[in-house]
């Protein structure tokens, strides 16, 4: 009977020991999402500094909402929570700048438009006077 008692505190002090480092993985593996909110950042300012706040004013509110919640996030320690609220914001930058571009590119394709409607006016009234 002697080697039952010896044999459960073994099986029980490797369970204890299990169950500890599960607890340690778990509350300690995940570290602050300093570069992805450093990224974050980026992807904002180079949407702003396209225009964004011009052409797509409610993705890059909506951006910048979700970085500060992520800040405040990280300042409580929640990291799963932080870097989803990053996610979102880098996606949300990432729209005002395709908006951005587009609104832009349209307005490029307008402007050609028009030169080129311009441009067959004066080829127009010019073969007229040479006739």
């Amino acid at each position: 009977m002697k080697h039952y008692p010896n044999s459960f505190a073994k099986i029980f002090g490797i369970g204890l020991l299990m169950s500890y480092a599960v607890l340690l993985t778990a509350c300690g593996s995940t570290n602050p999402p300093t570069q992805q909110l450093t990224e974050t950042q980026m992807v904002i300012q180079q949407a702003e500094q396209a225009g964004a706040n011009d052409h797509a004013p409610l993705e890059i509110r909506e951006a910048r909402k979700k970085l500060e919640q992520a800040q405040k996030a990280v300042e409580d320690k929640e990291y799963e929570h932080a870097l989803r609220l990053l996610e979102h914001a880098r996606v949300d930058a990432e729209l005002a700048q395709m908006k951005t571009l587009s609104a832009q590119s349209q307005k490029i394709v307008a402007e050609l438009r028009e030169n080129i409607r311009t441009l067959r006016e004066e080829i127009g009234r010019k073969s007229e006077n040479i006739n």
